[in-house]
């Protein structure tokens, strides 16, 4: 039996074992346009943390400035350039996350329940996932 249980770990742990390839879509990219998406990506990341962290103080003038620097204005800012490169899949993606911060920022707002703003930021973060799951960003 110990012995049955070693070999058992023992392959588990085999270096050999091959991964499942990747089978996402490839969106190739130069260099600076990959590095141009990644800190988007990476303020998306922020943004979200600072809103929760703030929905939970119920800071809405915070919530709203950070969600307001993610929504329509952030969208707009993309370089038609990069924008270019990107399958019409994956650009129906972008508007839906940056019209998500907009939302969450005109409910900070208005109304300011932070139940809602919480749910607005679970359907953003969805996309994300979404898109995520979809596409891998290779350089050219």
């Amino acid at each position: 039996m110990k012995t049955l249980l070693i070999v058992f770990l023992l392959m588990g742990f085999n270096t050999q074992t091959a991964y499942a390839e990747d089978s996402r879509q490839v969106i190739w990219l130069s260099d600076e346009q990959k590095n141009a998406l990644m800190q988007e990506m990476h303020h998306f990341l922020q943004v979200s943390q600072t809103i929760l962290k703030n929905a939970m103080s119920e800071n809405l003038e915070e919530i709203e400035q950070d969600a307001r620097s993610m929504g329509v204005k952030a969208m707009k800012a993309t370089p038609p350039s990069l924008s270019k490169q990107f399958p019409a899949a994956f650009k129906a993606i972008g508007p839906k996350v940056h019209l998500g911060f907009e939302d969450i920022a005109n409910e900070a707002s208005g109304l300011g329940d932070t139940t809602v703003i919480l749910k607005r930021l679970a359907e953003v973060q969805s996309h994300c996932i979404q898109c995520h799951a979809q596409y891998q960003i290779k350089v050219k």
